[in-house]
């Protein structure tokens, strides 16, 4: 925070990435400063990997209330920030930054929280329709998901990656809890036993194939859920909505994650507003 005068100050915000040019959070914060009545501004902040260190410990001095972090700087942070909540530490990635009143740095982790979040908002009554959740992919966001069905209370979580041991390597940070490894080439076939499916692989994301899935085996009321946001709907949310099931996109997850972010930094709950969703899908289909 910087002191213009004795009753002025400007809240500075930010989210560091590499590369950052694409990233949707100023938007999005920004929008939600003019919203909230909160002075300030929200930067994106380019920073290589194994740069990270310096450009945190550097956030005190220059008065920031925090930052978020993207790719690919979500594990690095853990070396240098002072603290980790328990979804950080056991995610084992840093989402977002805090200053603290006495300038140490806590380490946050809210993609589980914003995905979570995302689906009560849609879906309010999605966990009593939900025996089984199919999970694909086993990268950072995987590991966000499992945590989020867990903290959630889903009992049977079935996990398949392109690689076994990736996914193995998820099933053994919490210790087996709730999930079952499968192989990526019974993915078609693992559709018929889940009401949730969540697509975490990058498979889709603009400029990527899109996921191999067939979903001729899913049952009438399966929800589909995919935490990529760019483009807006991909194929398997296409997919989805012409054979009828439930389905739910990427951005509501990016939009929710705002919300804890702005409570540890402003201690305000923002509103998730018509005008700043219609906002961002306007900036993503102009992208796309």
């Amino acid at each position: 925070m910087i002191k213009l005068t004795d009753d002025s100050e400007i809240n500075l915000v930010g989210v560091m990435g590499f590369p950052i040019t694409h990233s949707r959070s100023p938007l999005m914060h920004n929008t939600l400063m003019q919203e909230n009545g909160i002075r300030g501004t929200y930067i994106p902040i380019e920073i290589k990997p194994g740069k990270l260190a310096p450009a945190l410990e550097s956030l005190p001095k220059l008065g920031f209330k925090g930052v978020n972090l993207t790719m690919p700087l979500k594990q690095e942070a853990i070396a240098t920030v002072d603290e980790l909540d328990p979804a950080g530490k056991l995610i084992g990635a840093v989402s977002c930054v805090v200053v603290r009143k006495d300038n140490s740095l806590l380490g946050i982790n809210n993609d589980w929280i914003g995905f979570k979040d995302n689906l009560k908002a849609r879906y309010p009554n999605w966990k009593s329709n939900t025996k089984t959740a199919l999970v694909l992919g086993a990268g950072g966001g995987g590991l966000a998901i499992i945590y989020a069905l867990i903290q959630e209370g889903i009992h049977n979580i079935i996990l398949t990656n392109r690689t076994k041991v990736g996914a193995e390597k998820i099933a053994n940070i919490f210790n087996n809890q709730n999930i079952q490894v499968r192989p990526w080439a019974e993915r078609h076939s693992l559709v018929e036993e889940c009401e949730l499916i969540v697509n975490t692989t990058n498979q889709g994301m603009a400029g990527q194939p899109p996921l191999d899935l067939s979903l001729d085996l899913a049952m009438p009321d399966t929800l589909v859920t995919d935490i990529i946001y760019v483009p807006l709907e991909t194929k398997l949310i296409t997919d989805a909505k012409s054979r009828g099931l439930r389905t739910l996109g990427g951005l509501g997850m990016l939009l929710q994650q705002s919300r804890p972010a702005w409570q540890v930094w402003f201690g305000v709950d923002p509103k998730i507003t018509n005008n700043l969703r219609s906002l961002m899908e306007q900036d993503i289909l102009q992208s796309t």
